[in-house]
């Protein structure tokens, strides 16, 4: 038996109709991947390369009582361990009485303790961890951006320098003097990274500052040029574009708190120390939770105006019962305006109070709600009188 292949020819439409659905699927998975890469891109130089902002949010850890306490812990570990206070409790008691000295040092530890978490709770020592921080973090840039300078800094070591704080602590409990004459140079000082770690954080870092720029403009394009493409299934591309920066959001959450997980981790070898590792990570980070936040409202924002555009009864009901609202400008733009502005004042989000985001949700909210009123005002032209 033959067949006459020519009796059901492939329907060339189709086939060019699922070649551009690849595309765009690709093209969008594409723009999603690229999102990721530029959010951490724009965190990495906007954060955790810049000097400035870096002393800004030292300035917010060491505000924040569990990081105080941590600190205050871990200076009066630094005199304890250097034997200053016992030394010194040692000079004032008598030979008779010299064998208590291990037990009033000690007891004494606790008020150490509290006398450091009120100094560091005070804007003269506060401005001390800001300059040590701002200190280590300016030399470790150095660093990355040039290995040649790596014999500057400590032998080999990258070092948060809080000398100073603990010779005030010291001075402030009765043992400056002391501390002055028996604390090594190097006490105070918290290794932040050494020279087996500088090659992969350099090559980390030269990648994402290179494309920091690029990366969000060629995610932008690839979306449009998605949608572009899509004639015919237009609105899918859009749907599919929301579920891919919603995608996006929740693998930069993952990464966020994986990476933070695996670094206090490493960090947090007394469980004591973990809460205020996560607060300071958390802090430190806090940009990111800011542009997440921001890609969540994106594609929420662009579900419900695809949904809204939709066909189905639903949807064309609510356009129907939305029309006298959606079809006058000064309703259609001035209710989510007002909106925006509340949230602005309340700010019930951390996002809500920068303004690059507000302007992203603004203009695209601005297209959206446009859309949605000529798609709108065509559908009461053409229905039939009533």
């Amino acid at each position: 038996m033959s067949y006459d292949v020519t009796a059901h020819p492939p329907d060339a439409g189709r086939t060019r109709r699922r070649g551009r659905g690849l595309a765009v699927g690709l093209l969008i998975a594409a723009g999603s991947l690229l999102v990721i890469v530029s959010v951490l891109s724009i965190w990495l130089t906007t954060v955790a390369l810049d000097n400035a902002t870096w002393r800004s949010t030292s300035q917010q850890m060491i505000q924040n009582p569990e990081i105080q306490t941590e600190v205050a812990e871990y200076l009066v570990n630094q005199l304890y361990n250097s034997n200053a206070v016992q030394n010194d409790v040692s000079g004032v008691l008598p030979p008779a009485l010299q064998r208590f000295a291990p037990a009033v040092s000690g007891g004494l530890r606790q008020v150490a303790v509290e006398t450091s978490e009120r100094l560091l709770a005070t804007p003269k020592v506060q401005a001390v961890w800001v300059t040590a921080n701002a200190t280590a973090h300016r030399q470790l840039v150095q660093l990355i951006n040039n290995q040649s300078q790596f014999t500057k800094v400590d032998n080999g070591r990258v070092v948060l320098d809080l000398h100073p704080v603990l010779i005030q602590v010291a001075d402030q409990i009765g043992l400056g003097s002391v501390a002055t004459r028996l604390l090594p140079a190097n006490a105070g000082e918290v290794d932040i990274m050494s020279s087996a770690q500088l090659s992969t954080v350099q090559s980390i870092v030269r990648i994402l500052t290179a494309i920091t720029v690029i990366a969000p403009l060629v995610a932008v394009a690839l979306f449009a040029l998605a949608v572009w493409i899509a004639r015919g299934f237009r609105r899918r591309a859009l749907l599919w574009s929301a579920i891919g920066i919603l995608l996006a959001a929740i693998v930069l959450i993952f990464i966020r708190r994986e990476l933070g997980s695996q670094i206090i981790n490493a960090l947090a070898s007394d469980p004591s120390v973990r809460p205020a590792l996560v607060q300071a990570w958390y802090i430190g980070t806090q940009v990111l939770g800011t542009i997440n936040q921001t890609l969540v409202i994106i594609g929420v924002v662009l579900l419900v105006g695809v949904w809204l555009a939709g066909a189905g009864r639903i949807p064309s009901a609510v356009r129907g019962r939305l029309a006298p609202w959606i079809t006058n400008p000064i309703y259609a733009f001035g209710i989510p305006a007002v909106v925006l502005v509340i949230l602005i004042a309340w700010g019930p989000l951390p996002i809500f109070q920068k303004l690059i985001p507000v302007i992203i949700i603004a203009v695209l909210a601005a297209i959206g709600i446009e859309a949605l009123r000529r798609l709108t005002i065509a559908e009461r032209a053409g229905a039939p009188p009533s």
